[in-house]
């Protein structure tokens, strides 16, 4: 054999070697690119039913802690009630309280000023009695004017 031959036998593997190796490249990247679609449609599909789990996961969860905070709320709200009330009932106590020292001490203002008036009268006619004393012995003794 020549070197002319051997230089178109390899041509000819080159060629035919090039033919199918773009053949098998073509066939791969279809099976890969079917494979991808394949790959990403599951994906999409797994990911699809895990976002649907944990979004109903997440509602169950909030709705229980919705259901919770109710329930603490309404306990909060009956034990702000209750504390309330005992204020207003101290209030009202004090208050009636308050109401019996105001009548009581008008009732001992009023005796108070009873005696008083009792006592200025006595003291007003012990000092006149006094004086119609005094004038009478200024008269016997002569000192009257």
């Amino acid at each position: 054999m020549d070197a002319e031959s051997l230089v178109q036998i390899e041509q000819i593997v080159s060629g035919a070697i090039s033919k199918e190796t773009q053949a098998l490249g073509a066939s791969l990247r279809q099976e890969l690119g079917e494979k991808a679609e394949t790959l990403a449609a599951a994906l999409r599909q797994e990911l699809g039913e895990k976002a649907e789990t944990l979004a109903a996961s997440l509602r169950q969860e909030l709705s229980e802690k919705n259901e919770e905070m109710k329930r603490h709320s309404g306990v909060l709200y009956e034990d702000m009630v209750h504390k309330l009330d005992l204020v207003v009932e101290g209030w009202q106590a004090l208050h009636q309280k308050i109401e019996r020292l105001e009548t009581r001490m008008e009732h001992e203002f009023l005796e108070m000023r009873v005696l008083i008036q009792l006592s200025y009268r006595q003291l007003q006619e012990r000092v006149e009695t006094l004086e119609q004393r005094v004038q009478l012995i200024e008269k016997r003794l002569g000192l009257s004017a």
